[in-house]
């Protein structure tokens, strides 16, 4: 319970951050156009209930987490504008509350005091902004992704004191504002042209959240330093952080709270950065039984991408449109215990052999971390925790070991069924809930912005191409996928040594200077180049 009065302070300060946007001026205006003192009261009543309840439901649980987050906004959008148009429009609300009886039921909630005029309203302005609320704060942060998956009492006990810091200055600042409204004469007018224009401005809030343009202002804030409290906030959690680790390296306490096991004595100093990507240990949850059907009978479409293994007994998919939700398909390929990991920030597809440097077979799992947006996984046999695109340990007790990797191709289901007609796909039948017809980071790829920025990004070339990447001799090499033209073979030479890239029917061999197949994997250019910098070798065909 340590973190409860640092909580009940960062929902105080949550209210100079930019993220508090969409929140502060519906509530403001709203408890502004009621007669009722109560109207103030009400909203934010309703407010921190629907903030708690969604908090649990979307963010803290997978009860909702195939509802893509954009529908929220939807709901919440077009909510906060009903509640705007009804002000623009007093006579239709009139006609509406009282066809529906809207009036009445919202009576009851307010304990049957005052005038009934604009409780519903209040009510609905309220709720409606829970499932739209985002917080900068890191506190807020700390909680969802360390304290609740630890004890979901202490953590829904942390989120209620958060909840109530922010409520008590929304309450203030509504009351404040209300006041002023009241000594205005003119503003007081229930029909007159202030509540009307305060409508207005609801409605084109609500426009604005519903259409997502609020995410964009918060971030272009955020962009240009405007973090308000958010600094301040941080200084305070870093004064109570754990303190430094055996190795001396600065592990962040999601990560040290989430995996107790690590033995952080044997760490690597990059580890400091690692970041949480919101859903806690294990809340991506990795397919550890995986099932298989007849690639015919695959029912999404032929453009799906998809890992291809090509065993001595048969060949198997693993389409992007299932790993973008799971991240780690832990299987078994012709007797070989491989893990087929995607992460879809970073781009990074590859295959790994589940042998760990002790001799023994582990699965692996998302761990929530994340460092450069590239996934952070953990194996659970000894909870080392490994870099996703590299298969290098970042910390634990395999420290300074590198996970073998598996060959594999990158095809789409439609290639794969023409060149393997008998190929096995994985199946949609995982055992969780997920929607696996719908891309939950749709327009990620095609945009130029990030999740979570890189520390630097290298401008040769754009920074969500795909490049295949491979060791060769020690040093990273990589090539522009696209670039690779089918038919075509490539030899150039690394550090001295001869390397040949060909491809057929969009698959690809690389073969080293002893004729040698170089396994291989793919990856994003922002993400290889600042994993490798100026170590990294770019091998571009388009200069043969």
């Amino acid at each position: 319970m340590e973190l409860l009065p640092i909580a009940f302070l960062a929902g105080v300060l949550t209210v100079l951050s930019p993220c508090v946007l969409p929140l502060l001026p519906v509530v403001l205006a709203g408890s502004a156009v009621e007669p009722s003192r109560r109207a103030s009261f009400l909203i934010i009543g309703s407010l921190a209930v629907s903030v708690v309840l969604f908090t649990l439901l979307i963010k803290a649980t997978t009860v909702l987490l195939a509802v893509p987050s954009g529908v929220w906004l939807a709901i919440s959008g077009v909510l906060v504008a009903f509640v705007g148009a009804t002000l623009t429009f007093p006579a239709g609300w009139e006609w509406l509350s009282g066809r529906l009886r809207f009036q009445s039921a919202a009576a009851s909630l307010a304990h049957r005091s005052g005038k009934q005029s604009g409780t519903a309203r209040s009510i609905l302005l309220g709720f409606s902004l829970g499932p739209v609320f985002t917080s900068c704060s890191p506190t807020y942060g700390l909680i969802l992704a360390v304290v609740l998956p630890a004890s979901l009492v202490v953590g829904v006990a942390d989120i209620i004191a958060y909840t109530l810091g922010l409520s008590v200055v929304m309450l203030l600042a509504a009351m404040g504002g209300r006041k002023i409204t009241r000594h205005l004469g003119w503003a007081a007018d229930p029909d007159g042209k202030f509540r009307r224009g305060l409508g207005v401005a609801l409605l084109i809030i609500g426009l604005l959240i519903a259409s997502g343009q609020v995410r964009k202002i918060e971030a272009w804030l955020i962009d240009r330093g405007l973090l308000g409290s958010v600094v301040l906030e941080q200084g305070i959690l870093d004064s109570i952080n754990e303190p430094t680790s055996e190795s001396g390296v600065d592990i962040p306490n999601f990560l040290r709270q989430s995996f107790p096991r690590t033995d952080w004595s044997r760490a690597d100093p990059a580890v400091a950065n690692a970041l949480s990507g919101g859903p806690s240990k294990d809340g991506i949850p990795a397919i550890d039984e995986p099932h298989f059907i007849p690639i015919s009978s695959f029912t999404h479409p032929d453009s799906v991408q998809a890992l291809v293994i090509e065993g001595r007994t048969g060949v198997k998919a693993y389409p992007y449109n299932i790993l973008i939700w799971h991240e780690i398909v832990n299987d078994t390929v012709d007797g070989t215990p491989v893990a087929v990991t995607f992460c879809p920030l970073c781009g990074s597809a590859v295959v790994f052999e589940r042998v760990l440097p002790d001799g023994g077979t582990t699965t692996f799992g998302v761990s929530g971390g994340l460092l450069e947006s590239n996934m952070i996984m953990f194996d659970r046999a000894s909870e080392t925790l490994w870099q996703q695109s590299t298969g290098q340990s970042l910390a634990g007790k395999h420290f300074g070991h590198q996970l073998p990797l598996h060959k594999f191709q990158l095809l789409t289901v439609g290639e794969t069924k023409a060149q393997f007609p008998d190929a096995l796909v994985l199946s949609d039948s995982t055992g969780y809930g997920r929607d696996y017809s719908r891309n939950p980071y749709a327009g990620y790829e095609e945009s130029e912005g990030f999740y979570f920025s890189p520390s630097v990004t290298d401008k040769r070339y754009p920074a969500k191409d795909i490049f295949v990447a491979f060791t060769l001799n020690g040093t990273p090499v990589a090539a522009p996928w696209l670039a690779l033209e089918n038919g075509r073979t490539y030899s150039h030479s690394v550090d001295g040594h001869s390397v040949t890239l060909s491809k057929a029917d969009n698959k690809l061999a690389v073969t080293g200077p002893d004729g040698s197949d170089i396994p291989f994997y793919f990856e994003m250019w922002f993400s290889w180049a600042v994993q490798h910098k100026d170590a990294g070798v770019v091998l571009d065909p388009r200069g043969q």
